[in-house]
């Protein structure tokens, strides 16, 4: 008997070679990440100011007791168990060496892009056309955030986590074996103590498998009795972890989440014209993008059109999933202006993927043949250039918050930030500036008004620096930084009663304020007040901190 023909290429799309590939182009276009330093956004507190406790064993049980920033009770919102075990497993094996932190947001990458590969395979594709699509979306523009910045792994471990999920849920429904199903939910679970979006995971599902596949709903029994079970546990423990309140009820959130509906559309141009990439940006600078989200619209129903015969559950699969995954990070938990980092894409765009995928001329092309292969193969490396560029905004803090000035030059926050850098580098001259302009844009923005007291304490205008500290204390009064240095003018320039009450109401709002700790240590034994050296002593040991 004759050899069965094997397609040209398919002998290098088996088993793992996908993932070796995946590899090799990540680490070529990602490589130069692995010495960046740090953008002092979320990652300065996450790990640069957290490499102690994050070395230590003992906060295994912090990473699911507390918020991610580990906030005072009832201040958190952010409950990711997962990426601080990330965290704390590069700390470890690094020993605190950033370097690993970049390697490992790599690798995270080159894992969820594997999964996807598998997921599309899972779903019925062929694999070199499920390979393409999944080197397109290693390569994508809009994914560069998840990698070239650290805090942004969250999302590729979240990835990597529904991604599983759902191909062991779609081993269970072929196999109908009870480890498919328990892998499945363990990694529901796992994908649930990642990031809150995940919840929306059962939904995808049933939506799948009823309308797609046409399974009957008493297949759902048990699973369904899983995913209420392990939701609820979650859900208690994260209410517990944050504190059991917060500023933002469910009522504000929703409302705030339909209010900015309207960055659906930059999101959905960035993805199929990914030129105006930004790291940092509101919606009131995404102008051009979301006109190119109304062309992009209107392509897709021209496709779709087009294509016969169409696979309305298909399309209807992939703007759920697209929506799902991406109208939940729109969320406001404070009165910042909202913004819209394109790291939030990384798994909805999935869902754009997938009704490309089964529209013409996608769906019927032969991606054995040249001419389809070198197109997706000409996009791929165009985006590639293009994610290469964009990655070196991330190398370090002042690339990147120029970089946000530029690209979103209405953003108040970002000046203030930048601001914040040259403060940072001792060069003053710089840095007031930008607080002034900061204030222009927004005179109620968070910081600004006390990193512009810094800077008239540090040249001595006193008085001008006490206005801009109780103007940050009267607009952001939970603001634990504004009242510490408005303690330290207050007890440099000999009022010490006013010093002291402004260190005791830090630690009212911060109790593992450090800095603030010794402040009254010294200023108690100066003052020789005894017992309330000893008060403030007892107070710095039940939160962990020795006098």
């Amino acid at each position: 008997m004759g050899k069965t023909k094997v397609p040209a290429g398919s002998r290098y799309l088996s088993k793992g070679f996908p993932l070796l590939w995946f590899a090799i182009a990540a680490f070529v276009l990602y490589g130069q990440s692995i010495n960046y330093s740090y953008t002092y956004l979320d990652d300065q507190t996450l790990v640069l100011g957290n490499l102690d406790q994050l070395k230590s064993a003992s906060s295994l049980s912090r990473a699911f007791s507390e918020d991610v920033f580990h906030s005072p009770s009832g201040h958190g919102f952010y409950y990711r168990p997962m990426l601080t075990l990330s965290f704390m497993a590069d700390a470890m094996i690094g020993k605190g060496s950033f370097a690993m932190f970049h390697f490992s947001n790599i690798l995270y990458h080159v894992l969820a892009t594997f999964l996807l590969f598998l997921f599309f395979v899972a779903l019925g594709y062929d694999r070199i056309r499920s390979f393409l699509f999944g080197l397109l979306f290693l390569v994508h523009p809009m994914v560069t955030q998840v990698v070239a910045w650290v805090p942004g792994r969250n999302d590729a471990i979240l990835a990597i986590f529904i991604l599983g999920s759902f191909i062991f849920w779609l081993k269970f429904l072929k196999s109908g074996r009870n480890l498919h199903l328990l892998l499945h939910l363990l990694f529901y679970t796992l994908a649930l103590f990642t990031k809150e979006n995940a919840i929306v995971l059962p939904l995808l599902i049933l939506i799948f498998s009823a309308a797609i596949q046409r399974n009957p709903l008493k297949k759902f029994a048990i699973p369904g009795a899983g995913w209420v079970i392990l939701t609820l546990l979650w859900a208690m423990l994260r209410y517990k972890a944050l504190g059991g309140s917060n500023e933002a009820t469910f009522s504000v959130q929703m409302l705030s989440m339909v209010k900015n509906l309207p960055a659906v559309l930059p999101f959905l141009g960035k993805i199929v014209f990914p030129f105006n990439l930004a790291v940092f940006p509101i919606l009131a600078d995404m102008k051009v993008s979301s006109i190119l989200g109304v062309v992009v619209t209107g392509l897709l129903a021209m496709i779709i059109g087009f294509t016969r015969p169409k696979a309305w559950f298909w399309y209807f699969f992939g703007i759920i999933w697209f929506l799902a995954f991406l109208v939940p990070s729109f969320v406001s938990v404070n009165n910042q202006i909202p913004y819209f980092s394109e790291h939030r894409s990384y798994l909805s765009m999935i869902g754009i993927f997938i009704i490309v995928m089964e529209c013409y001329p996608v769906k019927n092309a032969a991606f054995s043949r040249l001419l389809p292969v070198s197109a997706i193969v000409g996009i791929t490396v165009l985006f590639s250039l293009l994610t290469f560029i964009h990655t070196r905004y991330f190398r370090d803090n002042f690339s990147f918050w120029q970089n946000a000035v530029d690209t979103s030059p209405t953003h108040a926050f970002n000046y203030n930030n930048l601001g914040a850098m040259y403060f940072m580098g001792d060069n003053l001259e710089k840095a007031e500036p930008l607080f002034r302009k900061a204030l222009q844009i927004n005179p109620y923005e968070p910081m600004a008004n006390s990193n512009a007291g810094l800077v008239c304490m540090r040249t001595g205008r006193t008085e001008e620096a006490e206005k801009y500290y109780l103007e940050e204390i009267r607009i952001n009064p939970a603001y634990d930084h504004a009242h510490y240095n408005l303690g330290l003018l207050y007890f440099n320039n000999s009022r010490y009663e006013e010093g002291i009450r402004q260190w005791e109401q830090t630690l009212n709002i911060n109790p593992r304020y450090n800095d603030a700790y010794q402040a009254l240590f010294f200023a108690y034994e100066k003052l020789g007040r005894r017992q309330d050296y000893d008060r403030i002593a007892l107070k710095a040991r039940e939160n962990g901190i020795n006098p």
